[in-house]
C-alpha cells in the first residue's frame, strides 16, 4: 500500500489532488495524455534537435576564446571540455530517473515538488521567480544580433544595433510558437539539422587547417599543448581560473534537459526521452570537443584569447580569408543562435504553462512582493517601530525568516 501511494504522488500536479485509481498493468498514470494530438507529439528525432537546439547556442562559438584566456594551455582547454560533457552526463542521469518516473511536462518543477513537498510550494515558487523571470535565452539573441552585424561588416558588432536584433529574434521565437506552433517546431528541427551541420563544417575545416590549408602562418598550438602560458591578458592558470573556465563550459552544455520540459508532448515519453537524450548529448560532447581542436588549429593563441564572443568569426576569416563565403559564414552561425532561442521559447511555455496551472505565475510573485513589503517596509515606517528577521534552519537545510516587531522607545 505504502509503494502505491508513493507511485501515485508522482502523477498529480498537487499531491492532495492524486486519484486512488491506478491502471491494473501498474504503470504511471500521466494526467496530460490526451491535452495533445498524435499529430502535434515529438518523437525521437524531433526530441533530439529539441536539445539539440537549447545545447548548441552561442556558447561553443564564443566561449572558448574565455576557456583559454583563463587557463593557458591547450591541452588543459580540452579536457576541460571533456570533463563538461561527463559532468552533464551526471546530469543527465538524474534527470532522466526523475523523467521515466514522473513522465508529464514540467521539467525540474515536478521533481522538486515531489521531493520538497514542506513547506507547501516554497520550490515552486522560487523555481518560478527564477524561470519566469530569468529563464529566458536573452545571450543566444544578443549574440544572435552580434553575428549578424558582423557578417554584414561591422568591425565592432555590439551597442544598441544588436540589442534591437536580439528583441526582434526573441518577437519572432515567440510569435511563431504562439500563432503557428506546428510551423514552430519544424524550424527548430531544421535549424537543429542547419547547427550539426555547421559544427560538422568547423571541424572539418579544422582538419584543413591541420593540413595546412588556411590563411595564416601555423600557429603550432599543439606543440608542448599542455604547456601553461602566461600572455598579455591571459593564461596563468590556477585553481580559480580552472573552476571558472568549467563553469563557462557548463554553461555551453547548457540545455540536455530541455527535453524533460515537454514529456506529455513526446510520443511514447519514456522510450523517446530514454533515447533521443543520451544521443543528443553524446553528439554535442564529440562535436564541441573536435570543434575546439578546429579553432586552436587555426586561430593564434593570443588572438583567440582575445577574440570573445566571436571565435567562430575570427576562424572562418583565418580559413577562407576575406571572401563573401567566409563573411556568411557568421550568419549561419546567428541561425544556430536562433534555433536556441526557438528551442528555449518552445520549452519554458510549457513550464510556464504547468506553473500557472499552480496558480503560480508572475501576478502571485508581484502580489507576494507587494504582501511582504507592506509589512515589512511600509507599515514600520507608518507606525514608527523596527522589524527584525529572526532566521531558523531546519534538518532539510530550508530557511525560515520570521519578522518580528521590535518597538521603538520615544523620550
Amino acid at each position: 500500500m505504502a509503494d502505491r501511494k508513493e507511485t501515485q504522488a508522482f502523477d498529480g500536479l498537487r499531491h492532495d489532488d492524486i486519484s486512488d485509481e491506478r491502471p491494473d498493468n501498474g504503470s504511471t498514470i500521466d494526467a496530460q495524455n490526451f491535452a495533445y494530438s498524435e499529430d502535434r507529439k515529438i518523437g525521437i528525432t524531433g526530441a533530439v534537435f529539441l536539445i539539440l537546439n537549447k545545447m548548441i547556442g552561442t556558447g561553443i562559438f564564443s566561449t572558448p576564446s574565455s576557456i583559454f584566456a583563463a587557463t593557458g594551455s591547450v591541452g588543459i582547454s580540452l579536457m576541460l571540455w571533456v570533463i563538461g560533457g561527463f559532468l552533464t552526463f551526471c546530469g543527465l542521469s538524474v534527470f532522466l530517473e526523475f523523467g521515466l518516473a514522473i513522465p508529464r511536462s514540467g521539467g525540474e518543477k515536478n521533481y522538486l515538488e515531489r521531493v520538497y513537498r514542506r513547506p507547501r510550494y516554497l520550490a515552486t515558487c522560487v523555481l518560478a521567480s527564477q524561470m519566469i523571470l530569468l529563464g529566458f535565452s536573452s545571450g543566444n539573441s544578443l549574440a544572435f544580433g552580434r553575428y549578424i552585424l558582423f557578417a554584414s561588416g561591422r568591425e565592432t558588432p555590439d551597442g544598441w544595433e544588436a540589442r534591437g536584433i536580439a528583441v526582434t529574434c526573441v518577437t519572432f521565437a515567440v510569435l511563431m510558437h504562439s500563432v503557428t506552433p506546428k510551423w514552430g517546431i519544424r524550424l527548430f528541427n531544421v535549424l537543429g539539422v542547419f547547427k550539426v551541420v555547421i559544427l560538422l563544417f568547423i571541424v572539418f575545416s579544422g582538419f584543413a587547417a591541420l593540413a595546412g590549408h588556411r590563411r595564416v602562418p601555423n600557429p603550432h598550438n599543439f606543440d608542448n599543448a599542455f604547456r601553461i602560458e602566461d600572455g598579455d591578458g591571459y593564461g596563468g592558470g590556477g585553481a580559480y581560473a580552472y573552476s571558472n573556465a568549467l563553469l563557462n563550459i557548463i554553461y555551453s552544455y547548457k540545455g540536455w534537459e530541455n527535453a524533460n520540459y515537454v514529456v506529455s508532448e513526446l510520443k511514447h515519453p519514456k522510450k523517446t526521452l530514454a533515447i533521443a537524450a543520451p544521443i543528443a548529448i553524446g553528439g554535442v560532447t564529440i562535436l564541441y570537443v573536435l570543434a575546439n581542436v578546429a579553432y586552436f588549429a587555426a586561430i593564434p593563441k593570443s588572438d583567440l584569447a582575445k577574440s570573445e564572443v566571436i571565435v567562430a568569426g575570427l576562424f572562418f576569416r583565418n580559413i577562407f580569408g576575406e571572401s563573401a563565403a567566409a563573411r556568411s559564414l557568421p550568419a549561419f552561425v546567428a541561425l544556430s543562435n536562433l534555433g536556441n532561442v526557438l528551442a528555449v521559447s518552445f520549452a519554458h511555455a510549457r513550464l510556464n504553462q504547468e506553473l500557472a496551472k499552480e496558480v503560480v505565475g508572475v501576478g502571485v510573485l508581484i502580489l507576494g512582493g507587494v504582501y511582504w513589503s507592506f509589512w515589512t517596509k511600509i507599515l514600520p515606517r507608518i507606525g514608527g517601530y523596527k522589524v527584525v528577521a529572526d532566521r531558523t534552519f531546519d534538518d532539510s537545510g530550508v530557511e525560515t525568516v520570521r519578522y518580528r516587531k521590535v518597538p521603538v522607545k520615544r523620550d
